[in-house]
């Protein structure tokens, strides 16, 4: 085995070990909240968790795409620069997320004084709020470990904190409730981003040397790039935030936590498979600047093979044990939803199977493909959420009917996944060709594959 395939296989293990323990942990302490707080108090902090995510959607500029794009051409302009650049978003990056940490924290007293959320709730939102926020520099953390290589590392550190941060919370929910749960979240939130970004930019700096002396201008093309990678970013997570916000209004506290926990195993299958993703992204940019339809081809369906084999084989060992899960975890009362539980993991098994539409449009310098994709997908499910509200009266008919809505949904994005593919394979232009010693052309292959 090559030198640089062990490489992508000790990045790939550490980056995919560090999210399932991430996941678990997060299952772990979901689970517990449930348990010790009640399905109608835990709605209320997923609720209000909810709404944070919402807000800072409208704030965080979400730069890491931006970086890994324009970083490395600027490295090559001078030195120093790359690092400079780097550092200048870095710093944009926190300068967005303490604006809009304060304007949050004002909004939510704003409100409570005018008497729109009750004491209680104030209580809530002000930590998911702050909660938030600390977290908005952590895109730009993980983007400096992938500029320079070292995205183990990352996966490394992130494995010593997880289990950290864990036992803090938990022993804040533990000893004080659901409002010290969400402060111990502000604390543990605030040391992780600074541990990740300290060492981002000191991976950064080694890579590409001292920052600049001089000031380097904005490179020509980033402003719009980062409009529309930034959109796209927002409306990827305002899909799934949004779910629990419109489910807390039209449904209840109760429906929340039903959907939380309905999606459970859902989310950890999507920890598993997210470091392709992260993997793909500078393979399918190199091959598309070197204009290698056949590779971008290739590890497209290759990922579709390996994510898709994956998630078949989780939905079929979840099936007959999925009960059992539920009620292990999160209590007798819960197994009613084991048949959503398997429903949306086969959902998630689909969208897994086209991991790479998170990164090829961007790759592949259409950035505001994916944005219009997933605001057409995006509208569709929060609608599917008023429209379970609207048909069934029992939260857990609610979140049985958004499951087998969001499998529907799915199938058809998937299909149009790989239409998608084949378009924007179609529009990159040819490779150059060169002539082997027998005369005939070939194409020029990627330094990538």
């Amino acid at each position: 085995m090559s030198k640089n395939k062990l490489r992508h296989m000790r990045t790939f293990g550490a980056l995919s070990l560090a999210s399932q323990v991430e996941a678990a942990l997060s299952f772990v302490t979901t689970a517990a909240l449930v348990r010790l707080a009640g399905a109608a108090d835990a709605g209320q902090v997923l609720f209000a968790q909810a709404v944070a995510v919402v807000w800072f959607l409208l704030w965080d500029p979400r730069l890491e795409d931006a970086q890994q794009r324009f970083v490395p051409s600027e490295k090559m302009h001078g030195p120093g620069r790359g690092t400079q650049l780097y550092y200048r978003l870095v710093r944009l990056d926190f300068v967005a997320g303490v604006l809009a940490t304060v304007v949050g924290v004002g909004a939510a007293m704003a409100t409570a004084g005018l008497g729109w959320i009750s004491t209680e709730l104030l209580w809530l939102m002000v930590p998911a709020v702050l909660g938030a926020g600390v977290a908005t520099p952590a895109g730009s953390a993980s983007a400096g470990f992938a500029l320079a290589d070292q995205l183990s590392r990352m996966g490394r550190t992130r494995l010593v904190l997880a289990p950290l941060n864990c036992a803090v919370t938990l022993a804040a929910l533990a000893s004080f409730g659901p409002v010290a749960y969400l402060a111990a979240t502000v604390v543990t939130g605030l040391i992780s981003t600074i541990v990740l970004t300290v060492g981002a930019c000191q991976r950064v700096r080694e890579a590409c040397g001292p920052p600049a002396a001089e000031p380097v201008p904005m490179p020509p093309g980033l402003v719009p790039f980062l409009v529309k990678t930034s959109a796209t970013g927002s409306v990827s997570v305002a899909s799934e935030s949004g779910v629990s916000l419109l489910a807390g209004v039209f449904g209840g506290p109760a429906l929340v936590t039903y959907l939380k926990v309905a999606a459970s195993m859902s989310r950890f299958f999507a920890s598993l498979i997210s470091p392709v993703a992260a993997q793909l992204y500078p393979r399918l940019a190199e091959a598309g600047a070197l204009a290698h339809r056949r590779a971008v081809w290739r590890d497209a369906l290759r990922s579709s093979a390996l994510t898709g084999g994956i998630g078949a084989l989780a939905v079929a060992v979840t099936i007959p044990v999925s009960a059992l899960l539920l009620r292990l975890v999160y209590g007798a009362e819960y197994t009613a939803l084991s048949t959503a539980a398997v429903v949306l993991l086969a959902a998630a098994a689909l969208r897994g199977s086209v991991i790479w539409g998170k990164v090829l449009p961007p790759a592949l310098g259409f950035p505001g493909v994916r944005l219009v994709f997933l605001l057409s997908e995006g509208a569709c499910q929060l609608s599917l959420v008023v429209f379970v509200t609207q048909q069934w009266a029992r939260a857990q008919d609610m979140a049985l009917g958004f499951a087998w809505s969001s499998f529907c949904l799915t199938m058809v994005s998937t299909g149009c996944w790989f239409l998608v593919l084949r378009i924007l394979v179609t529009m990159m232009p040819e490779a150059p060709t060169a002539r082997s010693s027998s005369g005939a052309p070939r194409e020029k292959s990627a330094s990538a594959t």
